[in-house]
């Protein structure tokens, strides 16, 4: 399987507000052998570089699953960053607009086990449905 990790953080080095995106991809035979790849991916990079420098706690924001290369694009994310009371928030949505033909992907959420939820690619997503909760930071998936 194919794993799209689509990954974010604040650069803690800039004083203004500020959000930095990193999608990820990695070969893998489960999800959990991708989020190892991942965090030690990037436990690498903060160690042998400084692209990572000012990155304190990065954050998952969604995981993609494909059974293999699409032979069509596929949107892995849609992602709108906004103002909030305290910096900036993001709103998020894997795998958006995917026609039900589409059936070799899925999405996941991340977050503590008893609330993560597989998503199904063809299922409606109304924004309008969010609330503050929604638009609130969760667990980092790793920290520094």
């Amino acid at each position: 399987m194919l794993y799209i990790g689509n990954f974010s953080y604040n650069d803690d080095t800039d004083s203004k507000d500020n959000y930095c995106l990193m999608p990820c991809v990695v070969e893998a035979e489960t999800t959990d052998e991708a989020m190892e790849k991942f965090a030690a991916h990037f436990q690498h990079v903060r160690s042998t570089s400084d692209l990572l420098e000012g990155a304190h706690e990065i954050f998952l924001d969604s995981l993609a699953e494909l059974e293999g290369v699409p032979e069509e694009p596929v949107i892995c994310q849609w992602q709108k960053i906004v103002p909030a009371m305290d910096g900036l928030c993001s709103i998020t949505s894997a795998l958006p607009a995917l026609d039900e033909s589409d059936d070799f992907a899925n999405a996941y959420a991340w977050g503590d086990e008893d609330d993560e939820i597989e998503h199904d690619h063809d299922e409606d997503f109304d924004f309008e449905d969010l609330d503050e909760d929604d638009l609130a930071a969760t667990e980092p998936f790793l920290q520094f």
